[in-house]
C-alpha cells in the first residue's frame, strides 16, 4: 500500500493542498498500519501496546473524518461545476467509500477503548488482516475521486 501511495503522490499530488494533506495523512495511517501488522507478524509474536493501538485508531478516525468533512467537500464541489457526467463519478464512489467507512469504525469500536485486555488484542490480528483490504479498497476509490478532480482542472486549464 506504501508502494501504491508513492505512485499517487507523484501522479496527483502538488495541485491541490487539501489533496496533499489526504495523502499526508494517509501515508501516517498506512505507517501506523504497519508496525501494528509488524508487531503481530514477528518472530516474538507480542502483542502490540494498547497504547500503539488506540494511536493507529485515533489516526484512522481522523483520516476518516477528513476525508468527509474536509477533502471529499473540495473535491465534490469542483466536480459538480463539470459536467454532470463527471458528477456520476461521485455518486458512484461516494457510496463505497461510506461502505469502508463503517467497517473501520467497526474497527475502531472494538480496539479504540481506554482499556483493552490480552484476549482482545489476540483477536486484533485477524482485525488487521480484515481492514487492510478495506483500506486498500478506501484509498483506491478516493484515487479516483481525485483522478475526476485533476481530469477536471486540465480540462479548465486547456
Amino acid at each position: 500500500m506504501l508502494t501504491r501511495l508513492d505512485k499517487t503522490r507523484q501522479i496527483l499530488g502538488g495541485k491541490h493542498a487539501s489533496i496533499d494533506a489526504l495523502l499526508d495523512a494517509r501515508h501516517a495511517l498506512l505507517v501506523q498500519f504497519v508496525s501494528l501488522v509488524d508487531a503481530k507478524g514477528s518472530r516474538k509474536k507480542c502483542l502490540p501496546s494498547c497504547h500503539a493501538v488506540q494511536d493507529f485508531c485515533n489516526q484512522l478516525v481522523d483520516y476518516i473524518s477528513a476525508g468527509h468533512f474536509e477533502i471529499y467537500h473540495t473535491v465534490i464541489s469542483a466536480i459538480e461545476k463539470a459536467s454532470g457526467r463527471r458528477l456520476s463519478i461521485v455518486n458512484r464512489i461516494l457510496p463505497r467509500i461510506e461502505a469502508t467507512t463503517e467497517l473501520a469504525l467497526r474497527f475502531n469500536d472494538t480496539y479504540g477503548q481506554d482499556e483493552l485486555d490480552d484476549d482482545k488484542l489476540m483477536t486484533l490480528d485477524d482485525d488487521l488482516n480484515q481492514l487492510g483490504p478495506i483500506l486498500e479498497e478506501r484509498f483506491r476509490l478516493e484515487d479516483r475521486l481525485v483522478k475526476a478532480l485533476h481530469i477536471i482542472d486540465d480540462i479548465v486549464a486547456a
